[in-house]
């Protein structure tokens, strides 16, 4: 009884390795490392940031960054942190959370507001809070005055023999383009304005990295260019409508090049107004890699590989075993 369960035994084990085998080779017929990961929907993306920024946000990491932010006097930062506090649940000690509270509440005054407002208007590289350049900057850039005006700084530097910023110029010349053709294309040119702006703005805030810089300066000068312009404007135009005018600035400071960009309208897409939030957490990095996920092939692949490599070892085992009794024999 015990040989004939014997070989019931082996002959289970022979065909479940037969039956690895098999597998493996069909998985690896497929492919699975031509695209090892695939993109993660919208609600996914959203699910993967919570989870990860519910780890990261704990008072340890927050205490610190907040004792900074409010030595900074930079109240856009203290609120977002606050705010972090508030939705994970993570206490922060009642005198800084007081400091903070007492900082916001400083340039909350409709003569601090004031101020702040006049200034970003007259100079937006000097605006104190990034909310404020939605509600002073921004109306008079979006509209013809704004590109005309820099259109008119840029052609008195021409003039008087300084290096005109041929960006700016095609940014500019492209948001005005798209202004004088938004009625006969019914509106259809209004985000390439958007996003043309933005990129002005964030220009002029020297919040733009040399490598987008060269992009769009190469895209300038390239024959149709203002096409290859218009598509990396239409990338900084989705995350001012997903992420909000007020983040958008901030969030272009984290864009190596074009490809970048539209890595981060991408995650803009899908996390919205936390968008800024998940990259002061995680990190551009962590937060770009949450768009993707190992695919389900190429992790069963895997698997398969492992369950196979660890049936051989097991045999490997067995047959040495089996030589070792014969010789000690």
């Amino acid at each position: 009884m015990s040989s004939f369960l014997r070989r019931i035994a082996r002959l289970t084990l022979l065909l479940w390795a037969l039956g690895t085998i098999a597998a493996t080779v069909w998985t690896l017929s497929h492919h699975p490392l031509a695209q090892p990961f695939i993109n993660r929907t919208d609600a996914q993306i959203r699910t993967a940031l919570t989870r990860a920024m519910a780890r990261e946000v704990t008072p340890e990491w927050l205490i610190p960054r907040l004792e900074t932010a409010i030595t900074a006097d930079d109240p856009d930062r203290v609120e977002m942190l606050l705010d972090l506090s508030r939705e994970h649940d993570a206490p922060l000690p009642e005198d800084l959370r007081a400091r903070a509270e007492a900082l916001l509440a400083a340039h909350d005054g409709w003569l601090a507001t004031g101020r702040e407002c006049g200034a970003c208007m007259i100079d937006i590289a000097h605006c104190p809070r990034l909310s404020l350049i939605g509600a002073c900057a921004l109306p008079f850039e979006l509209s013809p005055a704004g590109d005309v005006n820099e259109l008119r700084r840029q052609g008195v530097t021409w003039w008087e023999g300084g290096d005109v910023d041929e960006v700016s110029t095609a940014l500019a010349s492209l948001g005005l383009a798209a202004t004088v053709v938004a009625i006969p294309s019914m509106g259809a040119s209004v985000p390439v304005k958007a996003g043309a702006t933005a990129l002005r703005l964030a220009r002029r805030a020297d919040a733009l990295s040399p490598r987008l810089t060269a992009d769009l300066a190469r895209a300038a000068r390239e024959s149709g260019g203002a096409t290859r312009v218009g598509e990396i404007a239409a990338d900084a135009t989705r995350i001012a409508v997903k992420a909000g005018p007020a983040q958008t600035l901030d969030i272009l400071r984290h864009a190596d090049d074009a490809q970048d960009l539209r890595r981060l309208a991408r995650l803009s897409e899908a996390a919205g107004p936390e968008t800024g939030r998940a990259l002061e957490v995680l990190g551009k990095a962590r937060s770009l890699r949450l768009l993707h996920r190992v695919s389900d092939l190429l992790a069963l692949t895997i698997g398969l590989i492992l369950s196979l490599c660890a049936q051989l070892g097991a045999l490997a085992a067995a047959m040495l075993k089996l030589m070792l009794r014969r010789l000690a024999r």
